[in-house]
């Protein structure tokens, strides 16, 4: 973490989420499960991604697993969610002092995904568990409002645990 985004999390401005049991994430639709980062029109933030990981559970076949982005502004949200805790950084707890942005392991996308980029493809059997794929963006991503970032598979869904690091930022 660079020392840009250490002031923002000794302010308070940083954020985590993740999903709290291994779940589905399903190719590329906008019916997503997995992870989702939203930001809400007229937020007046900007979530600026630090990080973002997937560890997958035990599969029997290669997984693509990516990050997909909106293709479009939307002033909607997206609709049929499952909320995800997130945690403030410097604010013990879950659920406290959350911010503007919404995260849910299961939400009806407001615009279709687009792949963005590759995490990770691995093959994951009985006998071997994939490690941890992660990118540190380093805020060389922006969420901006009316917009997301999600986990995706590309080829078949997958199973596993997501997290997101952001920090918020007024516009």
């Amino acid at each position: 973490m660079d020392q840009w985004f250490l002031d923002q999390a000794r302010n308070g401005n940083v954020y985590h989420s993740h999903n709290t049991t291994a779940g589905i994430v399903t190719d590329i639709s906008a019916t997503c499960t997995g992870l989702v980062l939203e930001n809400p029109f007229g937020s007046g933030k900007e979530l600026v991604v630090a990080k973002m990981s997937f560890t997958g559970s035990t599969l029997g076949n290669i997984r693509e697993v990516g990050i997909v982005v909106s293709t479009a502004i939307s002033e909607s949200l997206s609709t049929s969610t499952t909320a995800a805790v997130i945690h403030n950084g410097r604010v013990s707890g879950s659920n406290a002092n959350n911010g503007a942005g919404r995260s849910y392991s299961i939400a009806t996308l407001a615009t279709e995904p687009l792949w963005f980029r590759p995490l990770m493809s691995a093959r994951m059997t009985g006998a071997f568990e994939g490690a941890q794929a992660e990118v540190e963006f380093d805020g060389t991503v922006f969420v901006m409002p009316g917009t997301y970032i999600a986990f995706s598979s590309e080829t078949a869904d997958t199973v596993g645990l997501c997290s997101i690091i952001w920090a918020e930022i007024d516009e």
